[in-house]
């Protein structure tokens, strides 16, 4: 049986899933190479047919990640709710971009303008809906199919198409389970549940606008960073802030005795006016939101919105460990999965792993709403028809090619090259002696992170490598930190934990007397951002960190995703050769090919 799921609006995606088999799943963003591409999923979808090796009659359901009409019943009650301040929505502000909004009709036909807020709060409701009536019409004109079709459509509820995305794949029967976003299709926020078996029980919604996604979303806007994509650099300047305004922003949100929560929304606007703004009296406490202007060593980041960044992190923190306490409390289990856009905070997931009873953790990779796609098709194979449960093959889902299609593009490409016995020894060794290495093996991974086959591969001995990382090839913000990519069997030696972390969403201390040792993965505050990995998970990534300690005694190297700022991480051999070509990466290992780059004179040896 065959499960088409999508998810479209932002991270747009699609995965097949043939009873207990990930067959494909992958990111819109990465055939179309618009970063965070919300469109209909339409090259995605077509992915996963080819990998298949079948036509669109062929699949037997299509899951959708979003519900109908339960949306549009809780947007009227908030308005209602908070009525008449709702009145704001009509105003159609562009948030803290300022101006006008796309309209209703242009939201309605599009999605809205190009902005994170821009967009008609009624026409993206009203779209949300139409969409759910077109989808069979959608997926037919994305793959150009005339023919007959056999699939079913399910329109799946967002917050069980997370918890499926997490629960189903991992390797338990019994298992707590905690998704939190921003919104969902039937304005949850927040979702706790009990997985058992093949079935997923509800125990818990909490709905917007209480929501940390949105918290942590519209604070991201006030500190000059996009929210809903820039979160993540908020949570890696945090360690730069001082506790100036922790005690402040307990104000923000009152934690109940029972594991819940509320907003104080005397501090936001989001539910009056459907955008990621603040409130006159968060402005007048905190001051004024940082302009939206590129930071620089030159143009850092001021203090005051360091410590801003800090509270925010910190408050997102003990939110977190305390819906995991009752979570754990209230279940019993001593298993936790996560998913949903929060969850891509690791530095609170490592908290939760440590500071609570839970004594196993598990990641969703591709935790944002792509991968409620893969989520909503699990949701209908497992949850509704009871086929199997995928137990691996969940992370490197995307797209591979052979060494003629990858020696075919470096000839088109015009660059010199030649094909290498043992790319992973003969990388470790160009590693240590110092160059930046473009890694594009295998399948493409799925989810934010780079986990090790479109990734880009530095010394984490070398303090220069960060700095060189970041201003030259990545072309981005100087204080954003860089994981390490650490054998599974030796992350104790270097790390607070030694808990398997293969998706990279679980931040451990650095052990103190290593921390000179490894600068270049080492942040401000101490920590790291860990990547486990095992042989079995992937080999060649697994044979080149060996290499690299045999030559370094460092069982570890630096890696980040393989593409340059504002750009989804590459996809093809390609898209691969364009990023070396055009940044500072000093070679390229692709597939068993290597090119390198002629040193300059007056390089470092």
């Amino acid at each position: 049986m065959y499960v088409l799921g999508i998810s479209r609006v932002h991270d747009s995606a699609a995965a097949l899933v043939r009873d207990g088999e990930i067959v494909a799943f992958a990111e819109e963003e990465r055939f179309t190479r618009v970063k965070h591409d919300g469109r209909f999923p339409a090259k995605a979808i077509r992915f996963c047919l080819e990998q298949a090796g079948i036509s669109l009659g062929e699949v037997d359901h299509v899951a959708y990640y979003w519900q109908r009409w339960k949306e549009p019943l809780h947007a009227a009650a908030v308005f209602a709710r908070y009525f008449p301040r709702t009145l704001e929505v009509f105003r159609n502000d562009n948030g803290a971009e300022g101006g006008r909004a796309a309209g209703l009709l242009r939201t309605l036909r599009t999605g809205g303008g190009k902005g994170v807020d821009d967009y008609h709060v009624g026409g993206a409701v009203l779209a949300h809906v139409k969409r759910s009536y077109t989808l069979e019409r959608d997926v037919r004109a994305a793959v150009g199919h005339t023919g007959p079709t056999r699939f079913t459509v399910h329109l799946v509820d967002h917050h069980r198409a997370h918890a499926a995305s997490a629960y189903h794949i991992s390797p338990w029967d019994e298992a707590a389970i905690l998704t939190m976003d921003g919104i969902g299709s039937d304005g949850t926020s927040t979702y706790l549940a009990h997985g058992r078996g093949n079935r997923i029980t509800d125990l818990r919604r909490i709905k917007f606008p209480h929501s940390l996604g949105a918290m942590y979303a519209i604070i991201t806007g006030y500190l000059g960073f996009y929210p809903t994509r820039d979160e993540g650099k908020v949570m890696g300047l945090a360690p730069f802030g001082r506790d100036t305004y922790v005690e402040a922003f307990k104000d923000l949100i009152h934690l109940d005795p029972d594991g819940g929560f509320e907003l104080d929304l005397s501090w936001f606007r989001h539910h009056t006016t459907g955008k990621h703004v603040v409130s006159r009296k968060f402005l007048d406490t905190f001051g004024p939101a940082r302009p939206r202007t590129r930071v620089t060593a030159e143009n850092p980041v001021p203090q005051h919105y360091l410590d801003i960044a800090y509270a925010l992190q910190v408050t997102l923190e003990e939110a977190g460990l305390h819906l995991a306490r009752w979570l754990q409390r209230t279940t019993g289990s001593t298993r936790l999965c996560v998913a949903g856009g929060v969850a891509l905070n690791s530095v609170m997931n490592g908290r939760i792993l440590l500071e609570t009873p839970f004594e196993d953790f598990f990641a969703q990779p591709a935790s944002a709403d792509d991968g409620s796609a893969l989520g909503a098709a699990l949701e209908v194979s497992v949850g509704r028809y009871g086929r199997a449960r995928p137990r691996d093959g969940f992370t490197y889902t995307g797209p591979e090619f052979t060494d003629e299609q990858l020696e075919a593009a470096l000839r088109e490409a015009g660059v010199a090259y030649r094909r290498v016995d043992d790319i992973a020894a003969h990388t470790a060794a160009r590693i240590a002696d110092g160059l930046i290495v473009g890694w594009f093996q295998g399948r493409m991974e799925c989810g934010p992170r780079a986990l090790g086959n479109r990734s880009l591969l530095a010394d984490p001995r070398d303090p220069e490598s960060k700095a060189r990382m970041n201003e030259k090839v990545k072309h981005r913000e100087p204080f954003r930190p860089f994981a390490p990519s650490c054998l599974v069997e030796r992350a104790g030696e270097y790390f607070a934990s030694d808990y398997p972390s293969p998706v990279m969403l679980l931040v451990f201390d650095v052990l103190e007397h290593q921390r000179e040792k490894v600068p270049a993965i080492t942040h401000v505050d101490g920590t790291a951002r860990v990547q486990t990995v095992s042989r079995k998970d992937n080999p060649r990534y697994w044979e080149l960190i060996s290499r690299f300690a045999e030559l370094t005694g460092v069982p570890m190297v630096m890696n980040t995703s393989f593409n340059d700022n504002d750009e989804p991480i590459v996809a093809t051999p390609a898209d691969a050769i364009a990023c070396y070509l055009k940044t500072d990466v000093d070679a390229l290992a692709l597939g068993p090919f290597w090119v390198e780059k002629p040193r300059q004179e007056g390089d470092a040896e």
